[in-house]
């Protein structure tokens, strides 16, 4: 099993399969997200945004969203919604709050899942 520190894997994902990223856990302090398309898992830890010169994309402004509530409860519902490594910048949205929530990404550690994967 391979493993990086890097948020280029996590990007490369959300580019080519967002649709394929399905959230796993999310708590406080991270998210794990497993892409069914590459067989890859990338943990990501999160802390608060805080960026006077990036604003959040206006999903974030949609709804009231409180993260660990909606995993307790439908995590099925809640997926990623933007990722820009370059800003260091994730978004988790849930369809049934139709909120979203912006977090820095603090570290990214993409693992393979599949045997004999090119990673």
């Amino acid at each position: 099993m391979s493993t990086f520190l890097s948020t280029a894997f996590l990007q490369q994902c959300f580019a080519m399969h967002r649709y394929d990223l399905l959230v796993k856990r999310l708590t406080p302090s991270g998210v794990v997200v497993s892409c069914k398309a590459c067989k890859i898992r990338h943990a990501v830890r999160l802390g608060p945004w805080e960026s006077p010169t990036l604003e959040p994309a206006p999903s974030a402004a949609a709804g009231p969203m409180e993260p660990t509530a909606c995993a307790t409860s439908h995590l099925e519902a809640v997926s990623l919604q933007t990722v820009d490594v370059q800003s260091d910048f994730l978004e988790i949205g849930c369809k049934q709050c139709r909120g979203a929530r912006p977090f820095r990404i603090l570290e990214c550690v993409t693992r393979s899942l599949a045997s004999g994967s090119g990673l």
